[in-house]
């Protein structure tokens, strides 16, 4: 049965999460406190040229009309979707119930037929704010489309909450911020082809969920990956097909999503991103959630080809050819001005994702990992956070490595031990508990603490890595005692960080069949 095919189940999420995440994946889920309902109101959307720059960010009850990148003016007209409070579930929605705003519209979407001609790449969301959304879809033809976001109703039927047409950029790109959505709820949303004031065509459909609101308190769960490669030319990755049949409100990219080694024109970078982003792996993964996603080395090129303290001219415009195609194919809000990726995301007080950038602010000659703006950020956010959960996405780990790994101790936190020891420093001098750092890069999976032993905070502090695509036979040589877990295989991985509980539960699943490999549930330690 296909993935879009399945039957749906409304249950809240406790509820839901209750039944385990490995039964979770037959469903398709409308979650109970994502209800449809019809009403008037006007939300507001923005649109972003090819640099993710929004171009206007307007307030409930405003229509924005903007231009895309190829300077065609687009009005957006949205509603808010719909959140409840939770009921008998156990969780914590928010004080503040934000009321449905949509208009209820005949529209069966899986009766239009899917063009992958039009949309041959993967339909994507990301900056999941909780009132606002990013979407991004590259068009094949570079001609205006329909974007129509909503929330299913009975059958046959939708409660549309935002619809406008989009104009790609000439070289076929859109980004789009829709705004005035509902915290905490779950949206689909869709391009679609019109001919004669009719619906001929459309992309596959994507679902995404805004972030939570500010005071709510509930599970999150997030799907996580790195390190791809190309499978041998296949562009086939399991890891990523056994997370796609999870239930996750987030997927996070730590970085090697593409590899683009050896290539330089801005036209051969995105032309490895089309290979990359049409696969069937991407397609589904993204389609199924909101992403948030930082780089590593090979989006660029492996770090053994690329030094990226270089000034060189050629060096400085393939770097910069690289990070422009980097940001106009994904949904990240940014710009080419600086390509400043460092950024953070809070779900209500269960957890803030904290974006950093591990790569491209590196000053080995003044023994900087990252520039000390990035650096303060990173501390401010880790103190003032109200969040019971701070996830920092660190692509390249921050772990201790056995003696072994120290040959390439440079090429991460360990080769910078006076900003590591800065970082993990403010963590003990502060007492900053519940700080997980999610990292890539290695081609291994595994569950650390921060230091062999020691009884300080940040020693005890845990990372979880891992790889979905290439490997590295070291990881099965970790130690046991600081490693829970390690593997050199690729695996699909799903945390649920539960604040009830004071807990994360960590799911290794076998890139063949799915089967949990490790399923634990674990504290700070």
């Amino acid at each position: 049965m296909a993935r879009d095919d399945r039957p749906r189940l409304v249950l809240d999420r406790r509820t839901f999460l209750g039944l385990g995440l490995g039964s979770a994946a037959a469903w398709m889920v409308g979650c109970g406190d994502d209800t449809a309902a019809s009403g008037d109101g006007v939300g507001s959307t923005s649109t972003s040229d090819s640099t993710g720059v929004d171009a206007s960010s307007t307030g409930v009850g405003d229509t924005a009309a903007t231009t895309t990148g190829s300077g065609a003016d687009t009005t957006g007209a949205g509603t808010s979707g719909s959140s409840t409070d939770g009921g008998e579930s156990g969780t914590d929605t928010g004080t503040e119930a934000c009321e449905p705003d949509g208009r209820v519209i005949t529209f069966d979407p899986a009766a239009i037929a899917q063009d992958d001609a039009s949309f041959p790449l993967a339909v994507m969301a990301g900056e999941m704010r909780p009132e606002s959304v990013m979407f991004a879809v590259w068009v094949a033809d570079a001609q205006p489309k329909l974007l129509r976001v909503w929330i299913p109703a009975e059958a046959g039927s939708v409660t549309l909450v935002a619809e406008q047409q989009v104009v790609p950029d000439v070289d076929g790109f859109v980004k789009v911020t829709v705004e005035g959505l509902c915290p905490g709820t779950w949206y689909e949303y869709g391009y679609f082809v019109e001919q004669d004031g009719e619906l001929v065509a459309r992309s596959a459909i994507g679902r995404v969920r805004t972030a939570i609101a500010d005071d709510a308190l509930e599970p999150l769960v997030i799907a996580m990956a790195s390190c791809n490669g190309d499978a041998g030319g296949s562009y086939t990755w399991g890891a990523l097909d056994v997370m796609a049949d999870e239930y996750f409100d987030v997927f996070v990219h730590l970085g090697d999503m593409a590899y683009n080694d050896g290539l330089f024109s801005l036209e051969e970078y995105r032309a490895n991103w089309r290979q990359y982003l049409g696969s069937e792996g991407y397609r589904r993964a993204y389609a199924a959630a909101g992403l948030y996603a930082t780089w590593d080395d090979h989006e660029i090129d492996d770090n053994s080809g690329f030094d990226p303290r270089s000034m060189d001219p050629l060096d400085l415009e393939r770097r910069h050819n690289a990070m422009t195609a980097y940001f106009e194919a994904l949904p990240i809000d940014g710009s080419a001005e600086d390509f400043r990726l460092w950024r953070s995301f809070r779900w209500g007080l269960t957890a803030e994702i904290i974006v950093l950038d591990c790569r491209y602010e590196r000053r080995a000659s003044q023994g900087l990992y990252m520039s000390q703006a990035q650096l303060d950020f990173v501390k401010q956010r880790l103190l003032e956070s109200p969040c019971h959960f701070k996830v920092v996405m660190n692509s390249v780990p921050i772990t201790n490595m056995p003696l072994l790994w120290d040959l390439a101790a440079f090429d991460r936190w360990e080769g910078f031990p006076a900003q590591r020891a800065e970082l993990l420093g403010h963590i003990d001098a502060n007492q900053i508990d519940n700080v997980w750092f999610l990292s890539g890069d290695f081609h291994v999976c595994f569950v650390s603490r921060l230091e062999p032993d020691g009884d300080a905070l940040s020693a005890r502090t845990r990372e979880i890595a891992c790889t979905t695509g290439n490997t590295n036979l070291l990881g099965d040589l970790l130690p046991a005692g600081q490693f829970a877990y390690r593997s050199s295989q690729p695996r699909g991985v799903i945390l649920m960080f539960d604040p009830e509980a004071n807990a994360v539960n960590v799911r290794f699943l076998d890139p063949d069949t799915g089967e949990a490999l490790y399923d634990e549930s674990l504290t700070q330690g």
